[in-house]
């Protein structure tokens, strides 16, 4: 009877650490740390390090069989004087396209809920994926070359809800020590990862609130745990994450434990997992969505059921940033019970964004609960000393001579084309005011 209570008592934490992940990934707070493990198809493996490995083992007549670069590096049959070239020649062995991109791979990051991803991996796999999913323009390449002058950083907080590949350690080139080959580079880099005056300020700080999806990185037990705390020193305020490693001894599966982390020995079976409880949960979420406001929500869209379309362009717009917007899709402001819901739901919200349009002046006769709503956020406004009222306008619409409240037109408004509705620059405001709140 024990054994079995233990097996069920197991069931229950894996299965609540499965439901805790993906409402992080829901929410946005889960960053993917991707090895070389599984990043390319090809028919000498999935892992590219090992591929020009072994490749280079081929091309010096090495006898041996060596696993890492280290291992190739000090073999007694390599050339002494090539061990200093290994950077160009690396370098110029990928200044073209070697390596396709694993269906897996690309799977994991299409995902809409990882835009920032970091890879542990120099060769530029994950960003070749990255630019096929997101598009050349849109993604941003930053990279760690241990120079604490040259570490990219991300700006503000809002920087990580973009589309954007983060190298950890370096990305290949010909330049020596700028990125990771050797067991000593590997150690090098931890190091200066785990220095506060060197790693990357605003990244690490951001890294801390966020959990984290480890997968490929199949490195030894220590390594392992130095690289996890690398990137998230502070467990005791929020679990790492998970960490996909079918390798791991017991001694690192205690000691996730103990971090309340949880790890999976198969990354296909992982990918599987986050895409069936992301879909479960979706269609629950978009069941209950519209029944009542959204607590908390980051954005309170207030519109006329005649601007219904653009209501929806905004929260798409709002939504794909990962910004909790909420409007009343369902109608529900029309019921009295529900009226006293929507004017908690605004008060609750960090901003109010009515959408002004001919409407409003068409419609100034007839009774619309949006003006409710308007009178509502008029009231919380005043008693707020940052901005909480965003309207946004037609651009042909006499805004500031409009029959709107004052108070409404006393805030700058954003307008918009209704012809061609684009309110990237808008969501871009938003997510700099959310992030300074």
């Amino acid at each position: 009877m024990a054994i079995f209570n233990r097996i069920k008592k197991e069931d229950s934490e894996l299965t609540r650490h499965w439901d805790m992940l993906a409402r992080q990934m829901m929410a946005g707070n889960v960053i993917p740390v991707i090895g070389p493990e599984f990043l390319v198809e090809d028919e000498r493996g999935s892992n590219p390090h090992q591929i020009l490995i072994d490749d280079l083992a081929e091309a010096y007549e090495l006898s041996g069989h060596p696993r890492s670069f280290s291992e190739l590096l000090f073999d007694k049959d390599f050339d002494v004087n090539d061990r200093k070239n290994i950077y160009a020649m690396l370098g110029d062995a990928l200044s073209q396209p070697l390596f396709k991109p694993s269906a897996l791979l690309k799977r994991l990051l299409r995902i809409k809920y990882f835009p920032f991803v970091i890879t542990t991996s120099f060769v530029p796999v994950v960003e070749d994926a990255m630019r096929e999913i997101w598009g050349k323009e849109q993604l941003r390449v930053m990279r760690f070359i241990n120079d604490p002058s040259h570490n990219d950083d991300i700006r503000t907080k809002a920087d990580i809800n973009k589309p954007t590949v983060y190298y950890m350690f370096g990305k290949v080139c010909r330049s020596e020590k700028k990125y990771v080959v050797t067991d000593y580079d590997m150690l090098s880099f931890c190091k200066a990862w785990l220095s506060s005056a060197e790693r990357p300020q605003n990244l690490s700080a951001e890294l801390q609130t966020k959990y984290l999806l480890i997968l490929g990185n199949n490195y030894s037990d220590w390594l392992s745990r130095f690289i996890c705390f690398s990137l998230k020193s502070k467990y005791e305020t929020q679990p790492l994450g998970l960490v996909v490693d079918p390798m791991a001894d017991d001694s690192f599966l205690q000691f996730m434990r103990h971090i309340d982390a949880f790890t999976h020995d198969n990354a296909e079976e992982v990918v599987n997992k986050i895409e069936s409880l992301l879909a479960e949960k979706e269609d629950e979420e978009e069941r209950q969505r519209w029944n009542h406001p959204l607590p908390n929500a980051d954005v309170f869209i207030s519109y006329s059921r005649a601007d219904a379309d653009v209501a929806a362009m905004l929260y798409e717009s709002l939504t794909r940033r990962g910004i909790r917007a909420w409007y009343d899709r369902q109608s529900l402001s029309y019921g009295s019970d529900f009226m006293n819901e929507i004017a908690r739901g605004i008060k609750e919200a960090k901003l109010f964004v009515p959408i002004i349009t001919q409407t409003m002046d068409r419609q100034r006769n007839e009774y619309h609960p949006y003006r409710t709503e308007w009178q509502t956020a008029i009231e919380l406004a005043s008693g707020y000393g940052r901005r909480f009222m965003l309207p946004v306008s037609e651009q042909d619409f006499d805004f500031y001579g409009s029959s709107i409240p004052q108070k409404i037109k006393d805030c700058n408004a954003f307008l918009y084309d209704p012809s061609h509705p684009d309110f990237e620059s808008f969501v871009d405001e938003i997510a700099q005011l959310l992030t300074s709140l």
